[in-house]
């Protein structure tokens, strides 16, 4: 049995071990920022595969070359592995000038949700994603999932992860 808990700032995973409980500290948070050049090696390791064009990385962030622009727009996406279990804790999107929010975020095998937010703002920030398993895909598409929802136009700023602790 798994759960989490925010104790002090920091995710704590506890697990129950023969009636002990027994207590594993998630990961540093690591932040990949796509306004920069990402270091390698990266304390993590992940890869990004593109659908509908070729990637792009700048100081607006990274996108796929496709349809006309450097955003990810419609008939375009983003699938992002990691090569051990995560802790996604936040994603941001920047809509720039002349794009809009709107798509859908899928974390391995969950339910899509919509991407969207309140605010007035250009970035888009998704916090609290969840675990992500080994070779699981984190799905970025812009295409409206359900009618009624918008579709969106953005480019991947940022993502926060946590490495997962192995063994269990």
């Amino acid at each position: 049995m798994f759960f989490f808990t925010l104790f002090s700032g920091s995710f704590l995973l506890f697990a129950e071990n023969k009636g002990k409980e027994v207590v594993q500290k998630l990961g540093e948070s690591i932040k990949f920022d796509w306004t920069k050049p990402i270091p390698i090696p990266s304390p993590l390791t992940l890869s990004v595969s593109v659908k509908g064009g070729d990637p792009t990385q700048d100081p607006d962030g990274f996108g796929v070359v496709g349809n006309g622009s450097n955003r990810v727009d419609s008939g375009e996406a983003l699938a992002i592995r990691f090569q051990q279990d995560v802790q996604v804790d936040s994603l941001s999107l920047d809509i720039g000038e002349t794009g809009k929010q709107g798509g859908f975020i899928r974390m391995g095998s969950k339910p899509p949700v919509q991407i969207s937010s309140s605010s007035q703002n250009r970035v888009i920030k998704i916090d609290k994603l969840g675990l992500l398993k080994r070779g699981e895909m984190l799905i970025l598409d812009p295409k409206a999932f359900k009618k009624g929802l918008s579709g969106g136009s953005w480019k991947l700023v940022a993502l926060t992860a946590r490495a997962y602790p192995q063994g269990n």
